[in-house]
């Protein structure tokens, strides 16, 4: 009946979403089982990119682009009304034709009627369980669409009940950290006494809460945990943690989604870790501090949609993985991300978008004109579908040729059915599957460069927009003419997003060597930070550093020289090691690792020599950066001297990056009784990044307007 065949095409196509599903997942947990020595954020991708495509699914299979042949083929019936082929009485004059079809309201007469479509869905066994299936379904989905909205206000119930951290030994920190991870803005900073566990909320609103212990955290730790925390901000890890909630209240009846979704959290909280590394928290240290909170929380009551710094479950493999030197730490490059995941995304899609189609049925003998015509609709649907990507909700055309033998004769009844005719053969068929296969292709084609023309679209509009703004000639009058400070301090922060033109570099650079506020100087140098090359730029952050009054202002010009990057500054930063003050020297050695330099100073040399140890640390991250082989001599007496040994390994990087020449200085720690240094020079002499990453020294910029 038709109503069967309805049933039975919804039943499958049911079986194909949840097949689609456990294969998309399938194929995700087989790439990251092959990624177990990349980096935790590859890895993140993957379950990201899948967890999204499973959104998709439903109304991929809905569109249906990828017709799969794998329902029985229909027949198809006249209507009663059709036109019927009787014997040959019928045409004989003067006969009498009888109507000897069974009566739909006596039964006695014939076969007992039909019942109606409707009465047969209703009393369809399959149906009811289909319904009842759906409804628990849907139940248990409010369920959990419940708890995460009762989870939600919780959340806000916590930010709400919070007091913000404005003093300036958090304010200083949360600045810090967020020129570290290149956050235009810091989010919120709220201290909570219903908070047990450091955590991060806020989808739209980042927001970072604190534990009361906070009060009596370190600097380190304040450090460390906003590192971490930050991270996530920087990551956008809120959205990809309500996908996967989504996704598990979508598909809780699939427990490979609920691991997906576990794996999703695994991976971005160890990205998070090694986004923290690269940025200059040391292992050791970092892994101490996330042991005495997690062990000092005895139970973490953090809501499920927020993002808590450690739990007790996860945490083994986390320390595991911050402390192992062979572990890659560094995020994938953009070009790296955006192939991951494309080529994810269009295997998903794929799998996503075919969907249950009717077979068509064989071919008795051949018709030429039926194949001709097949793959004439075939192209027109394959450029339906591949013309502008918006699929056909229709079902597939089937082309139907009717024969009426004659000579047959039939007397018992009037109404004949009229059989299938044959349609295409084996090689026909393919030849559909390949043209749809090539409109497809072609669709995802026309797809992808509509895309990128828009893409290239919006970058020349947001570029046409900030070369005409005006708010960059008006901030550029405030810092110029305003009286108030406070006032003239903002505008030079504002002009920071328009340094590399020259109307707010101009401005910037008048006011680092004019203005009379010292808190305006040192935002004007911090603001200049981002003049890409600048001469204008660089001449007055190279004034300032030599010859400025205040302390702050020269440290952030140091730095601001260092984060451009040109060579020209080298021997203004060169002589600046010699400064009275240690913050100026440390800068300057930062500043110098960083203009591209191949010879290295002799002043930045001799700070080998420095009493400071976060001098040496630093001038030797500097050389590291350099590679200038005329270290070496200073390098290896520095060694010979050191009694850190977390210097000594500095050091030990330092030489390795000088290459071969090397060598003769690496040989002999190979008979060290320390195995550490062993191991490490062994790595140093292997080459590229055995070392590991480096534990990357930052300078502590303050660059926040005044409220």
């Amino acid at each position: 009946m038709t109503s069967n065949i309805v049933l039975s095409a919804s039943t499958i196509s049911m079986l194909m979403l949840l097949a689609k599903a456990t294969l998309i997942l399938v194929a995700a947990l087989g790439i990251t089982l092959s990624m177990q020595r990349a980096s935790a954020g590859a890895r993140h991708l993957v379950w990201l990119v899948t967890l999204a495509t499973l959104m998709l699914v439903p109304a991929l299979t809905a569109w249906a682009p990828i017709p799969l042949r794998v329902l029985p083929a229909a027949s198809v019936e006249t209507p009663l009304s059709a036109p019927s082929v009787t014997n040959d009485l019928a045409t004989t004059p003067g006969t009498k034709i009888e109507n000897t079809a069974p009566d739909a309201g006596n039964p006695a007469n014939g076969a007992p009627a039909s019942p109606s479509i409707e009465q047969e869905i209703t009393s369809s066994p399959v149906l009811s369980g289909i319904s009842i299936l759906l409804l628990v379904w849907a139940v248990v989905v409010l369920a959990i669409a419940s708890s995460l909205a009762y989870a939600a206000l919780m959340v806000k119930r916590i930010v709400s009940r919070a007091r913000p951290l404005s003093s300036e030994d958090w304010v200083t920190p949360l600045w810090e950290v967020s020129d570290r991870l290149s956050l235009e803005e810091p989010p919120r900073l709220l201290r909570s006494e219903d908070a047990k566990m450091p955590f991060a909320c806020g989808l739209f609103n980042p927001t970072i809460v604190l534990p009361a212990e906070c009060d009596t955290w370190s600097l380190d730790r304040r450090r460390a945990v906003l590192l971490h925390e930050l991270a996530h901000v920087r990551r956008h890890d809120l959205v990809g943690h309500t996908l996967g909630r989504l996704a598990c209240a979508f598909y809780w009846f699939h427990p490979l989604v609920w691991t997906a979704a576990k794996q999703l959290r695994s991976e971005s909280e160890r990205a998070c870790d090694d986004l923290a590394l690269t940025c200059g928290a040391r292992a050791a240290d970092y892994a101490e501090h996330l042991l005495d909170i997690v062990t000092s929380v005895r139970h973490d009551a953090t809501p499920s949609v927020a993002l808590a710094m450690a739990r007790r479950k996860e945490f083994e493999g986390r320390m595991l993985a911050i402390l192992d030197p062979e572990l890659r730490h560094s995020s994938p490059s953009r070009r790296q991300s955006a192939a991951l995941i494309a080529s994810l995304a269009m295997i998903a899609l794929v799998v996503g978008a075919a969907a249950p189609a009717p077979r068509l049925p064989s071919e008795s003998s051949s018709v030429p004109a039926s194949v001709d015509l097949s793959l004439a609709s075939a192209q027109k649907n394959a450029a339906e579908v591949g013309s502008i990507g918006e699929p056909d909700g229709d079902a597939p055309h089937q082309h139907t040729s009717t024969r009426t033998s004659t000579s047959t004769q039939t007397s018992t009844t009037t109404n004949t059915v009229i059989s299938p005719a044959p349609l295409v053969s084996a090689a026909a068929q393919a030849a559909v599957r390949a043209a749809a296969s090539v409109g497809v292709n072609a669709g995802m084609t026309a797809g992808m460069n509509v895309s990128r023309a828009t893409i290239m679209s919006v970058i020349g509009k947001q570029g046409a927009d900030k070369g005409t703004d005006e708010r960059a000639a008006l901030l550029a009058k405030v810092l110029a003419t305003d009286t108030s400070a406070s006032l003239r301090r903002v505008a030079a922060w504002g002009l920071n997003d328009y340094a590399d033109g020259q109307v707010a570099a101009e401005a910037l650079a008048n006011a680092l060597r004019h203005d009379r506020d010292a808190g305006v100087r040192e935002m004007a140098a911090w603001s200049l930070s981002d003049a890409d090359h600048s001469s204008v730029a660089i001449e007055a952050l190279i004034a300032a550093l030599r010859s400025d009054s205040n302390l702050d202002v020269r440290k952030t010009a140091a730095w601001a020289l260092g984060n451009i990057g040109d060579r020209s500054s080298a021997q203004a930063l060169a002589a600046a090691l010699s400064d009275a003050s240690p913050e100026i020297r440390k800068r300057a050695a930062w500043a110098l690792g960083n203009t591209d330099l191949h010879q290295a100073p002799p002043q930045l040399i001799a700070m080998l020599n420095d009493k400071d140890p976060e001098m040496r640390e630093v001038t030797a991250w500097a050389l590291y950066q350099i590679e200038d082989p005329a270290a070496i001599p200073g390098l290896e007496g520095a060694l010979g001297r050191e009694s850190s040994k977390e210097l000594q390994m500095d050091y030990i990087r330092a030489l390795a990056a000088t290459g071969e020449k090397s060598v003769d200085a690496l040989k002999g720690l190979l008979e060290s009784r320390d195995p550490e240094i062993r191991n490490i020079a062994v790595r140093a002499l292997a080459g590229g990044n055995a070392t590991g990453p480096w534990p990357r020294p930052w300078p502590e910029p303050r660059p926040f307007p005044n409220d």
